[in-house]
């Protein structure tokens, strides 16, 4: 802090520490807790509250459509624009008994919806008195609803069921999702490793530069429009089953060729791409500041390739390595844009789509955020372990 002031003087030091404050809490510790709490409620939509809300929805409608039954009758139109209950043959009451309040036969919506034509007299007198008897359910109900616990119409309580709930089916899916982002982990590690070693071994500056240069361009675009591109090429009339119909492998005038999206081998290729930077970078970086003369020492001594990576190369890279797995794993078990756009049709779903469709097609916000919890915790203990077998720390990793 003293070396900050010194350098930025106290204005801009406070401007920067009030910005990491306000980052921190802002944007990482008020989500994250209120993310936490989320997962702990547990929302009961089957509960008493629930079914009240429900039941009194379906009251409102059913007097509504007969409100707009009168009023057409009244104007003589016979049409009001909505589906009309149909009140013939009469409006006798439900045989179900009046608590369950389980639709009457008699009040469904005719085929004809508007143009069931002016009531009579007593259709009219009948169809009065429903609404009064609809009326008077409805207040009774929503008497109930307001003695009722819960917001919303629905029960909220403290508990693990957000967890515990989650079926056999989502906890394949979870375990399989961290399962594919290991693979995709070890799959950048084996591509980027010799990548990143010839580039920190390399002599020619100017090879440096194009191969560094050769890396980058790939980032300078859109991810969307990267994992698009992979669609185009893995597509069933896409780049790679042209260029097999151009070897006569394949006759797609005949409607042959290989559909290669919708598969994991699809979403490892395109993940792997879309995250080898880094995983690339973090392993250069490390092995740059690897004194050459060390693997010239080991190669004078007679030492093989493979003990001269597994014995001096690799130890050294290892903070490098850490990062990059974490990194990349991270990213990996989190994707929902490869997932969904290279994956789609592909069954079952990662458990970031799984999350997605908790939050906004389920509108299980606490079971979303539940989800989410789960999919963090098995992440940290991702870092914990990583951290272990390389046998690095935080500020081994902060180098």
């Amino acid at each position: 802090m003293n070396e900050l002031v010194r350098t930025y003087g106290k204005g801009l030091t406070a401007l920067f520490v009030g910005l990491v404050v306000a980052w921190i809490v802002g944007l990482i510790l008020v989500p994250q807790i209120r993310m936490i709490e989320r997962a702990f409620i547990y929302e009961d939509r089957g509960g008493e509250t629930a079914m009240l809300a429900l039941e009194i929805d379906r009251l409102y409608t059913e007097k509504f459509k007969l409100e707009q039954r009168l009023k057409a009758s009244e104007s003589g139109s016979g049409g009001s624009g909505f589906p009309s209950p149909s009140l013939a043959p009469s409006l006798t009451p439900s045989p179900v008994p009046s608590p369950s309040l389980a639709p009457s036969p008699s009040l469904t919506p005719s085929p004809g919806g508007a143009g069931a034509g002016a009531l009579s007299p007593s259709e009219r007198a009948e169809a009065e008195a429903k609404v009064a008897e609809l009326e008077t359910q409805i207040s009774a109900l929503e008497a109930q609803e307001d003695t009722s616990s819960g917001e919303a119409g629905m029960k909220e309580s403290y508990s693990l069921d957000n967890f515990t709930t989650m079926s056999a089916v989502h906890v394949e899916i979870f375990a399989m999702t961290l399962l594919y982002a290991l693979c995709v982990t070890v799959l950048c590690f084996l591509i980027c490793y010799p990548v990143a070693y010839a580039a920190a071994t390399m002599q020619s500056e100017e090879k440096l530069t194009l191969l560094m240069v050769g890396l980058v361009i790939p980032y300078a675009i859109n991810e969307l429009l990267r994992i698009f591109s992979w669609v185009m090429i893995l597509e069933k009339q896409g780049i790679l089953n042209w260029l097999f119909d151009a070897l006569g492998i394949i006759n797609m005038d005949a409607g042959e060729g290989f559909r290669f999206v919708a598969s994991n081998g699809a979403v490892f290729t395109v993940m792997i791409y879309a995250y080898v930077l880094f995983m690339v970078f973090p392993i250069y970086n490390t092995i740059d500041t690897l004194d050459r003369n060390q693997i010239e020492a080991a190669r004078d001594l007679g030492a093989s390739v493979w003990k001269i990576h597994t014995r001096v190369v690799i130890p050294h890279a290892k903070p490098g390595i850490a990062v990059g797995s974490i990194m990349t794993f991270m990213l990996s078990a989190g994707s929902i844009a490869a997932p969904e756009i290279v994956g789609r049709g592909l069954h079952p779903d990662w458990f970031s789509q799984l999350i997605y469709r908790r939050f906004f097609e389920a509108d299980s916000w606490n079971q979303g955020s539940a989800y989410s919890v789960a999919l963090l915790v098995a992440c940290v203990a991702f870092i914990l372990v990583n951290m272990a077998i390389f046998k690095v720390g935080i500020r081994d990793i902060a180098k």
